[in-house]
């Protein structure tokens, strides 16, 4: 489970970064574009939409993994369990809401089919899809998230901190 999760994360990282530089690149052709050629790119702030949906999409299931999301800190250090327990507890606080970007995203997606894209012509479908792909990956990123926090909570350790970049 770890070593396809963590292939799933390579992928998505090396997609959400492609897709980040083609937002900040398509955002600097338009900006080029209407202030210095005087001209007006419609198609820009979709592609520039859909990239930024895309990667934020898949950062997020990321960051479920690596446990980057915000954490309140409630109970000192020192009440180990209890904190290991909490801990279990956010975690499966998440599974409704990833069961949530799973069911219904897929139907949102379904939807899209019957709708396009102003400039683009593109059925909207591709943009809403990245709801449920990242749920998808969201549930087995948690199934290896859950199985941590059972053996940190069984082994009565503190749990390892995520490190912050600095």
């Amino acid at each position: 489970m770890h070593s396809l999760n963590t292939l799933i994360e390579r992928v998505f990282m090396f997609v959400a970064s492609s897709l980040f530089a083609v937002f900040i690149a398509t955002i600097f052709y338009q900006v080029m574009a209407r202030n210095y050629l005087k001209i007006s790119v419609g198609w820009t702030d979709e592609v520039a939409l859909f990239c930024f949906v895309w990667s934020v999409f898949l950062g997020a299931a990321v960051a479920l993994r690596r446990r980057a999301h915000y954490i309140v800190e409630i109970l000192p250090e020192r009440m180990i369990n209890a904190n290991n327990a909490l801990r279990l507890f956010g975690s499966l606080a998440c599974l409704p809401v990833i069961y949530v970007l799973v069911v219904h995203g897929n139907l949102f997606m379904d939807m899209g089919w019957r709708r396009s894209s102003v400039s683009l012509q593109m059925p909207l479908a591709y943009v809403f899809a990245a709801i449920p792909v990242s749920g998808l990956a969201m549930a087995l990123f948690s199934i290896e998230v859950l199985w941590d926090d059972v053996r940190q909570l069984r082994s009565r350790r503190a749990a390892e901190r995520p490190q912050e970049d600095n």
